[in-house]
C-alpha cells in the first residue's frame, strides 16, 4: 500500500512552518538580514515548493530522505539561517518574531531526523528533546513559572504552570510554535514533571513521553 505522505503529521508541521515563516519575514520589523530581500523571497518560496513536493509524493519516509526536494529544502534553510542570524541574535529583535523565525528554521532543518522515527501523533513533527533547567523564576502573581532551559548548544524560554520544576532538572519538552504566555514568550513547552536521565540534547519520540497536549497543540495551530 502506498504511504500517504500527504497527511503525515512530519510534513504538515513542516508545511505550517514554511508559511509561518513567510509570514514572518513579511512583517515591517526591521529584520535584519545579510541578503537582498528578493533573494531572501525566492528561498523561502524554494523551501515552500521542496516541502510540497515532498508532501505529495507518496514515497516512504526512508525515500523522501533521499529527495532531491529534500536536498533543496536543506541548502535554502541553511542559506536562510546564515542570512538571518543578524536578526536572530539581535538583543533588540522582538522576541515573539525572532522565536517564531527560529522555530520555523528549526522545524525545517530537522525534517530528515524526525522523518526516522515514529509518525503515529502529530506531536512527531514537532522536536521533542530532552533539556536541562538553568533558571526559574515566578511571574508576578500568576500560577506561572519563566525557565531558562538549554539544549546543551542554546538556551531557550519555557513558561510552564507545572509547580516544583527546580534549575538542575533534566526534563523532556517539545518545540512548539511560540506563543507569549503571561507577557513572556515562550518557545517550548515542558512533557510533564517528570524528570529524565538522558543528558541534554538527546531526541526523544511521542512513544517515550507523554505528547498528547503537545500534539493537540500542533492540531489546533495547523
Amino acid at each position: 500500500m502506498t504511504y500517504d505522505t500527504s497527511k503525515d503529521p512530519r510534513i504538515l508541521v513542516a508545511h505550517h512552518a514554511c508559511g509561518r515563516l513567510k509570514q514572518a519575514l513579511q512583517q515591517k520589523l526591521g529584520i535584519r538580514r545579510s541578503m537582498p530581500k528578493e533573494r531572501m523571497t525566492a528561498l523561502t518560496a524554494a523551501a515552500d515548493s521542496a516541502v510540497m513536493t515532498l508532501r505529495y509524493t507518496y514515497q516512504e519516509p526512508a525515500d523522501l530522505v533521499k529527495m532531491d526536494a529534500m536536498r533543496d529544502l536543506q541548502e535554502a534553510v541553511q542559506e536562510l539561517a546564515v542570512a538571518l542570524d543578524p536578526f536572530l541574535t539581535a538583543e533588540e529583535a522582538p522576541p515573539l518574531l525572532r522565536a517564531n523565525v527560529a522555530w520555523c528554521l528549526r522545524t525545517l532543518s530537522g525534517l530528515p531526523g524526525r522523518l526516522e522515527g515514529p509518525a503515529d501523533s502529530m506531536a512527531a513533527g514537532a522536536d521533542l528533546v530532552v533539556v536541562k533547567v538553568s533558571i526559574v523564576s515566578k511571574l508576578g502573581k500568576h500560577n506561572l513559572w519563566r525557565t531558562r532551559v538549554s539544549d546543551g548548544n542554546t538556551e531557550y524560554t519555557v513558561v510552564t504552570n507545572i509547580p516544583g520544576v527546580r534549575p538542575g532538572d533534566t526534563m523532556a519538552v517539545a518545540f512548539l510554535p511560540p506563543r507569549e504566555v503571561g507577557g513572556e514568550v515562550s518557545e517550548a513547552m515542558y512533557l510533564g514533571s517528570e524528570k529524565r536521565t538522558e543528558p541534554p540534547g538527546t531526541p526523544l519520540s511521542p512513544t517515550q513521553v507523554d505528547a498528547r497536549e503537545a500534539a493537540s497543540i500542533l492540531h489546533e495551530d495547523l
